[in-house]
């Protein structure tokens, strides 16, 4: 599987269902392209069209798991990015608590403040992995956009399930990192 399509089809994976406008957030890539790779996915097998909304056929997880093997399996184990996933896990705790904390404050400015902070943490330090994983600089554009967003007072792109919101880049990174070691997650809701 060549690079786009691992791309797409990763996409579908993290996200579990998405269309093609989603696809185009998580993957920076043109629409035209997103969706000839959709298409491509589609007519190949590996992707279901449920009236533009896309989900993974039964071959496409394996399809999916294989892409991260191909290209991770030298990654995994003692070294420098299971390092960097240590401390990612350590600001993925502090991030778990504020954005809970900042849904039960009612929604309290210096929560916020604070979940801003964390994000902008993981952006930077996104910066440190990206020669070893050079699509992860997606994440630290979409955490920045999606910042930005907050910022100028759209509370939607924190958490709303239905926009590319700092909730759910984070969770589809957490699902990705965990792939890319091959590290089962042992709760899937808990990022919820």
């Amino acid at each position: 599987m060549n690079d786009d399509a691992f791309e797409v089809l990763n996409a579908v994976y993290l996200r579990k269902i998405a269309s093609a406008d989603v696809v185009v957030d998580c993957t920076g890539f043109d629409p035209a392209k997103a969706r000839a790779e959709l298409d491509k996915a589609v007519q190949g097998g590996l992707v279901e069209d449920l009236g533009g909304q896309y989900m993974l056929s039964e071959a496409g997880t394996p399809a999916v798991l294989a892409g991260y093997e191909e290209r991770y399996v030298g990654l995994r184990g003692p070294g420098p990015v299971e390092d960097w996933y240590q401390r990612f896990e350590t600001l993925n705790a502090q991030f778990l608590q504020t954005i809970s904390a900042w849904q039960t404050s009612g929604e309290d400015e210096g929560v916020l403040d604070k979940l801003l902070k964390i994000v902008g943490r993981q952006a930077r330090a996104l910066g440190t992995i990206t020669d070893t994983v050079p699509r992860y600089t997606r994440y630290a554009t979409r955490f920045e956009h999606a910042m930005e967003l907050v910022e100028t007072g759209k509370s939607e792109f924190i958490t709303s399930p239905g926009v590319d919101s700092i909730h759910n880049i984070w969770f589809e990174f957490h699902e990705d990192i965990l792939t890319l070691i091959g590290r089962p997650r042992l709760d899937p809701e808990s990022d919820h």
